[in-house]
Formats: structure tokens, C-alpha cells, sequence
């Protein structure tokens, strides 16, 4: 115990934690600010309105996946700026290629999958575009140690999301109200980015973007279907929400994961961000018995920032729904007390799951992923058409199910990385 908690207290001290605590500090403020406006937009938006925003940023969520060809994870990679640029612009360019593409295939097949969103279904393909280049120059500013314009430029996709969503809101422009919000928060993000990185014009030849494709080429060959999947996987609750169950059980839903995202995504994306780049580094640096402990460090400082917001919502997560949310959303509440432990240990593991990525070890983490994606929708699949689950006995299954496949990833993780150290 003792050489656990003295691990525990230089992971406090190091640079590690200053660039966390960074990222904290400016991720927090963009959690904070859309869970602050929350309680007014569930008095200004219905369930419905909820559930269609919840409908197409899983449906967004699904075709972002396919950015940048996963090229933009390298960044972080190359010793030199130059390479990383080159690495900068293939992502780019493929991710604009992309989003034509989406474009094009929502305008010639619009009568077979536009009937759910309707025209939202256009905002997608610029939504991708300007995700795409977000992540892009996100994982820039984290190779170049840059934590507070990432931060900055989260507090800024809130604020800009929690405005224009207020806005419409009052002014009763609500069908598409959260949509437009999110979307426009992201594009001020990007703007912002572009603009403090100072980006260079000058972009790379032919046959340097030929050479980088070649040279990082497992990414998009082990990254996309698998990253693919796991989305699919991610969001597959509210798929089966949408198809078998009412839209005020979907909407519900969307409030809870809105809720229960934002403290979680607060720890984890900041974990995330500056665990890929020091672990990185310390392997290529060679010090791999270094990366191990900074490995089981991370988890246990991820478990213990966790453990309260898990138990709170345990105990009283629907009484804390109807008290700020207002008595309408209590199903919510329920909701969340349930999921609470799944959201819990994705917390823990999923940050670490960048290690594959610095090992090279994108194979084990693809087979993981295709399996919780078959697994997933299976069991979703059987408990709602079989079985005919009520809502409620679905997520407790749901929820057992994520218990499994994630301890599981845990344990892939942590031999992944032993193996590499001792190999």
C-alpha cells in the first residue's frame, strides 16, 4: 500500500499532472458551462427535441469515425515538425475527400435515410469536415505540448454551443436548436486552433503525402473498421432506443448521457490527451519500465477521480434529476443511477487505450473492438426483439455486459504493454 500511494503522490508532482491539471482546468470550464445551462434547455426543449439531438450526433458520431483515415493519432509520432505536418495535411485532405463523400451519398440516397432527420441529415457531412479538422489540430497542439489552446478551444465549442443554444431556445427555434449549436461549437473550436497554431501553407508534395500514407499505414488499415465498430458498438443503446422503444425513453436517455459525459469526459479526455503524448514518449525514448509504472499509476489516479461521481449518482441519481432538471426528466435520473457504473469503468480504461497506438499494438485493440461490437449488438438485439425487455431490464443487462468486455480491454492493456516492456 505504501509503494502505491508513493507512486500515487509522484504522479501528482510531475509534469504529467501540471499538463492534466491544465487540461482540467480549461476542460472543465467547457463541461461545466453546458451542464450549468442544462436545467434551462430541458424547460425550453421537449423529450422529442431531445431525442432527435441524441439521434444525430450518434448517426455523427458513427461517420466521424472515418476522419482523417485515423492518420490525425500519428501526429504525435514523428521527431521531427516537418514529418508531423506532412502527417497534419494527409488528414486534411482525406477528411475533406470524405465529407464530399458523405454529401454525395446523402443527396442520391436522402428517401431511404433521411426519413428520421429529415434535412439535419445535411448538417452531417459538415459536421464531419469540421470535426475532422478539429481532431486534426488537436492532436497538433498536443505534440507541440500546447494543453491550453486545446483547452481554450473546448471552453470556446461550450460557450458557443451554450449560447446559440439558449438563444434558439427563447426564441422558440427548437426543432433543430441543440443541432445547430453543437455543430456551430465546433466550428469556432477549429477556427480557433487553426488560428493559434499559426498553421503553415506551404503544403507537401505528392509523393511526401504517398510516403507518410505508406509509412503510417496500419492506422487507417487496423484503425478505421475497428474504431468503426466500437462506435457503432458505443452507440448502439441509443439505436436500439430509437428502433424498438419510445422517443421519450430515447429522449430520456440523451439527457442522461449528456449529464453523465460531461464530469466523465472532463477526466478522462484531459487524462487522454497528455497520456498518449508521455507515453509515447517514453517508449520512444526506451524507457519501457518507466511507461509500465506511469501505465498503473494513470489507472489508479483515473479510478480514484471516478469513484465519487459514481457513487453519488448510485445513491441519488434520480432525485438529483428531478431536482435540477425539473420532475419531468426523473426517468433520467433512473437512468443514470443504473449506467452510472458502466460510464464508471469506461472512465478508467478507455483514456489508457491510446497505448495500442504507442506500441504499435493496433491488431490486439481491432479484435477487441470487432468483438464488443458483435457482442454488443447481440445482446441488445436478443433482449429487445427475443425478450422484449422493458427499458429498464435492457440497460441492466447493458450494463453488465460493459462490466465484462471492458475489464477485459483493461487486461489487454496492461499485457499489451508488459509484454512490450519485457520483450
Amino acid at each position: 500500500m505504501g509503494k502505491l500511494s508513493s507512486a500515487f503522490n509522484q504522479l501528482v508532482k510531475s509534469e504529467f499532472s501540471k499538463n492534466v491539471s491544465s487540461q482540467i482546468l480549461g476542460t472543465g470550464m467547457a463541461q461545466v458551462l453546458p451542464f450549468l445551462v442544462t436545467p434551462l434547455l430541458t424547460r425550453l426543449y421537449t423529450e422529442d427535441e431531445f431525442a432527435l439531438y441524441t439521434s444525430f450526433f450518434a448517426l455523427s458520431s458513427i461517420f466521424a469515425v472515418g476522419v482523417g483515415g485515423k492518420y490525425h493519432t500519428a501526429i504525435v509520432l514523428p521527431k521531427t515538425f516537418a514529418k508531423a505536418m506532412n502527417i497534419f495535411w494527409l488528414s486534411i485532405y482525406i477528411t475533406m475527400g470524405y465529407a464530399l463523400l458523405l454529401a454525395l451519398v446523402f443527396v442520391i440516397f436522402y428517401s431511404h435515410i433521411g426519413k428520421e432527420l429529415g434535412p439535419l441529415i445535411y448538417f452531417i457531412p459538415v459536421f464531419v469536415l469540421f470535426y475532422g479538422l478539429w481532431m486534426a489540430l488537436s492532436n497538433l497542439s498536443i505534440r507541440e505540448k500546447r494543453f491550453k489552446f486545446n483547452a481554450i478551444g473546448k471552453v470556446l465549442q461550450s460557450l458557443t454551443y451554450v449560447v446559440v443554444a439558449a438563444i434558439l431556445g427563447v426564441l422558440k427555434i427548437t426543432f433543430f436548436g441543440l443541432v445547430l449549436a453543437r455543430a456551430l461549437g465546433v466550428v469556432s473550436s477549429s477556427t480557433f486552433l487553426f488560428w493559434k497554431l499559426k498553421i503553415r501553407t506551404q503544403l507537401p508534395n505528392k509523393k511526401e503525402l504517398r510516403t507518410t500514407a505508406l509509412k503510417y499505414i496500419d492506422y487507417p488499415k487496423f484503425g478505421v473498421i475497428p474504431a468503426f465498430l466500437n462506435t457503432i458498438s458505443s452507440q448502439a443503446l441509443i439505436l436500439v432506443l430509437d428502433r424498438y422503444y419510445l422517443s421519450d425513453d430515447l429522449g430520456n436517455y440523451g439527457l442522461t448521457y449528456m449529464v453523465l459525459a460531461a464530469p466523465l469526459a472532463l477526466i478522462g479526455n484531459s487524462f487522454k490527451d497528455v497520456f498518449y503524448q508521455k507515453i509515447g514518449v517514453l517508449i520512444a525514448d526506451h524507457k519501457k519500465g518507466q511507461a509500465l509504472l506511469f501505465f498503473k499509476r494513470c489507472a489508479l489516479a483515473l479510478f480514484l477521480a471516478g469513484l465519487p461521481i459514481c457513487i453519488s449518482l448510485l445513491l441519488f441519481g434520480q432525485e438529483i434529476f428531478e431536482i435540477v432538471f425539473g420532475a419531468k426528466w426523473g426517468k433520467a435520473g433512473l437512468f443514470a443511477s443504473i449506467l452510472a457504473i458502466s460510464f464508471f469503468i469506461k472512465l478508467v480504461v478507455s483514456p489508457l487505450s491510446s497505448l495500442f497506438n504507442a506500441t504499435n499494438r493496433l491488431n490486439i485493440a481491432s479484435r477487441w473492438q470487432t468483438a464488443y461490437f458483435f457482442s454488443t449488438f447481440i445482446t441488445l438485439g436478443l433482449c429487445a426483439t427475443v425478450f422484449e425487455m422493458d427499458v429498464i431490464d435492457l440497460m441492466y443487462v447493458y450494463v453488465a455486459h460493459e462490466i465484462v468486455l471492458y475489464i477485459l480491454y483493461f487486461v489487454l492493456e496492461y499485457f499489451t504493454l508488459k509484454k512490450y516492456v519485457f520483450k
